[in-house]
């Protein structure tokens, strides 16, 4: 089967996009591949469907627990087997997942990059046979990239285990310096970069500086009747724009990491729907959703640098008609920015500190490294170290970003059960209460280690064993807590801290300040490359950003900001050298009052020609005499 036959079987399409097809070919023959597509250029096809045509698993690397979701979701309802690895599977059920890709007819693995740090997942890789390797968001491998993320530096290791495996990276966000630090990092046997371009002839870049962006947002959103994403700088804000906008009779809703998974599913997939226009949100929103009536996307604070811009406001026009992307700022926005940046690298021994303290909060042990997550509330753990609450945040964000420990917002903790008594007197009260026989021998059986640990499970798969729907599953492990035989932690949705490595001595921890400023100076220059962006009034904007990226583009977009604006400027002038000849040619003959001149060359323009005739008279061309014009013979 060809890849155009499997691209109309599974995505129902007749032809390939923009170098899609290219991609694709690349990768059939064994070559490791940079592919550089801008967002909505259908970057998973390039991988799906080479790996479909091939023999084995293919293995994709991804950042974004969304994505992997939605991408799994796909490709199971179409009847290719598929399995992500996700943080709500306990260790049996990962190492399940993990042998039936060895001897399961199992096409895909997604996997995010901290889990290659488990030595029993990259030996369980070793047994499978791969056919492909691909690592999506493939910038996050750069330390020149705008989300740099350490553990993308293990892909590598894949590349060491699985030696004949090609390997394709994929992103939306690169230039030359980036791309060049992916390929080195991911061990290409040669360059290899393919590239479509990142132009988009339908989206109009704007750029405003504005007092009163709440009246400007409203207006925006009364005059695009469609659907709109908003993105702000925090919940708070993502709260009081949404109240705001829905005052006005705007259709809006909030959505944001501090909103329940549950609930923020129901808002996004009534926003896709279209049962509500507006969503406003935190940028961590719009990863994997493929909207494609976003008519308009609008940045109520100065983005920190052009990736994220970018890629955010790709989100706006996908079906290739007209939309916008609006950035409204101040000069208040410009140094809040700053501000933010020096946040948000902290200190060496404020970082030391708090992973300390986190530690000892949570009594975790030196060389430890638990599986479960801990609840963690920061407010608490603020207010009882006496410690700043926004440069707390600010810390724990480092230390997630060079993956120590991993903040999980209202994260959905499985429930959890331990049984505490030992083997024989489990046996007596089984054979003393055969009501709850049954259920007992089931967790026996499915969980081996559940006398040492707790195990994660699911109560609704559970009840679906016990065939019964009489008896609910929770009531009896409920009553067998209170008879003492389990420890039963019902699941909760709340703030948690996962350990990514295992728990080290914070003393030793390796926080260079050097690379801590180097750090703070590149995302400086990345601000300012953004606020270099907005202040430019003369240059067609598609052009500064492609020209970012180190793509040449000779002609104006025709439809940004600064293109209407100068096309408007090159008009007037157009106007104005037209009625200065025509002046000057009635004046040649005879003088002429300033209604004659009106009525002979039929401008209704008033001020237009009040002004080009003041010009000329400025400029020593015509004379005037009382009421009368005449040409300047002088001259």
């Amino acid at each position: 089967m060809q890849a155009i036959d499997i691209l109309k079987k599974y995505w129902g399409y007749t032809s390939f996009k923009s170098k899609q097809e290219e991609i694709i070919n690349s990768v059939i023959d064994k070559k490791d591949t940079l592919a550089l597509l801008p967002t909505s250029g259908g970057k998973s096809i390039c991988f799906q469907i080479p790996a479909l045509m091939s023999e084995g698993i293919c293995i994709v690397v991804s950042p974004l627990i969304s994505l992997m979701q939605d991408q799994t979701k796909f490709l199971k309802s179409k009847g290719v087997n598929t399995i992500a690895i996700s943080s709500i599977m306990n260790s049996n059920e990962i190492d399940t997942a993990l042998t039936n890709c060895i001897y399961g007819n199992i096409k895909f693995l997604y996997i995010s990059p901290e889990r290659l740090r488990n030595k029993n997942i990259k030996e369980k890789i070793l047994k499978m046979n791969v056919n492909l390797i691909a690592v999506d968001e493939a910038h996050c491998i750069s330390e020149w990239g705008h989300n740099f993320r350490p553990s993308y530096r293990l892909i590598n290791e894949l590349r060491e285990i699985k030696k004949d495996v090609p390997v394709i990276a994929l992103t939306a966000t690169a230039n030359k310096q980036v791309a060049k630090d992916i390929q080195t990092n991911l061990n290409f046997k040669e360059s290899n970069v393919i590239t479509s371009s990142f132009f988009r002839k339908n989206l109009s870049y704007v750029a405003l500086e504005c007092k009163n962006k709440n009246q400007t947002l409203i207006n925006l959103c009364k005059k695009i009747k469609s659907s709109i994403i908003i993105y702000v700088g925090s919940r708070k804000e993502s709260n009081l724009i949404s109240q705001m906008l829905n005052k006005h009779s705007i259709s809006a809703a909030s959505y944001h990491a501090g909103i329940e998974i549950g609930k923020r599913e129901v808002i996004q997939q009534q926003w896709i729907e279209n049962s509500t226009r507006v969503i406003v949100a935190t940028n961590a929103f719009g990863m994997g959703v493929n909207k494609l009536d976003v008519r308009l996307v609008v940045h109520l604070n100065l983005p920190l640098n052009i990736e994220s811009y970018f890629q955010e406001s790709g989100r706006a026009g996908r079906d290739n008609k007209t939309a916008y992307s609006f950035i409204l700022y101040n000069n208040i926005d410009i140094k809040s920015s700053y501000k933010l940046i020096n946040d948000r690298f902290p200190l060496k021994i404020d970082l030391q500190n708090t992973y300390q303290k986190i530690c000892d909060d949570l009594q975790i042990a030196v060389n430890t490294f638990p599986e479960d997550d801990f609840n963690f509330n920061i407010k608490d753990f603020c207010e009882k170290y006496n410690l700043d609450i926004i440069k707390t945040y600010n810390v724990i964000k480092y230390l997630e970003k060079e993956e120590l420990i991993k903040l999980n917002n209202q994260h959905k903790k499985s429930s959890r059960i331990k049984i505490l008594l030992n083997s024989s007197e489990l046996y007596k009260f089984q054979i003393a209460n055969s009501y709850f026989d049954n259920i007992i021998k089931l967790l026996l059986r499915k969980f081996p280690n559940i006398f040492k640990n707790y195990v994660n499970i699911n109560e609704n798969e559970l009840q679906k064993n016990i065939n019964s729907d009489k008896q609910s599953i929770k009531e009896i492990f409920i009553k067998l807590d209170q008879k003492g035989v389990i420890s039963y932690l019902e699941k909760t949705s709340d703030t948690s801290i996962r350990y990514i490595q295992s728990r080290k001595d914070a003393k030793y921890l390796e926080f260079s300040e050097s690379d801590i400023e180097k750090e703070r100076v590149q995302a400086k220059e990345k601000l300012e490359k953004i606020i270099d962006y907005i202040k430019n009034k003369k240059r067609c904007r598609n052009q500064i950003l492609l020209e970012y990226f180190n793509e040449e583009k000779l002609e104006n977009c025709k439809i940004c900001d600064n293109c209407i604006k100068l096309n408007k400027e090159k008009m007037k002038k157009e106007l104005f050298n037209s009625i200065s000849k025509k002046i000057i040619d009635i004046l040649k003959n005879k003088e002429f009052t300033y209604n004659e001149i009106k009525n002979e060359i039929e401008e209704e323009d008033e001020e237009t020609l009040k002004n080009v005739l003041n010009y000329l008279f400025d400029n020593d061309l015509i004379n005037k005499f009382g009421n009368k014009y005449t040409l300047n013979t002088n001259k």
